[in-house]
């Protein structure tokens, strides 16, 4: 009987680890992140970038699924055709509002975008996907 309820409460506890593994709702990073890239972008963008996507997007970030499809930590490593591809995400995403998400604006709702941030970041974005597109 006991050997029944622990194999029971196994999957419950993975589900829970896995939940927790991919909530950006986590405390967000005290020192700035920005300081530890030093990536060439404009220090508008990059402040923008630090304050709305770092939470989630970033190698100390606790939210594996946001990390896996874009880490700004390992941007310098992406390949130029994967840079490209991302900065068009970005501005798709950003432009769309569905960037930074909903679910984590409700709790952080000083890291929306405005409409004039919006369009420093898809400005930005569309620019140096043009620049690396040249290369």
């Amino acid at each position: 009987m006991k050997k029944i309820i622990l194999l029971s409460l196994i999957p419950v506890l993975a589900i829970i680890v896995f939940v927790a593994a991919q909530n950006p709702l986590s405390d967000p990073p005290a020192e700035p992140l920005a300081e530890d890239l030093d990536l060439g972008w404009p220090d508008k963008v990059m402040s923008l970038l630090e304050r709305s996507c770092f939470d989630c997007h970033h190698s100390d970030a606790g939210n594996m699924k946001a990390k896996s499809k874009l880490n700004f930590s390992k941007w310098e490593d992406y390949k130029i055709t994967k840079k490209i591809s991302k900065l068009n995400a970005i501005s798709e995403k950003v432009k769309e509002k569905s960037m930074p998400t909903q679910k984590y604006l409700k709790n952080y709702p000083d890291r929306a975008l405005s409409d004039e941030e919006i369009g420093v970041i898809t400005t930005w974005a569309n620019a140096e996907a043009d620049k690396l597109m040249e290369e």
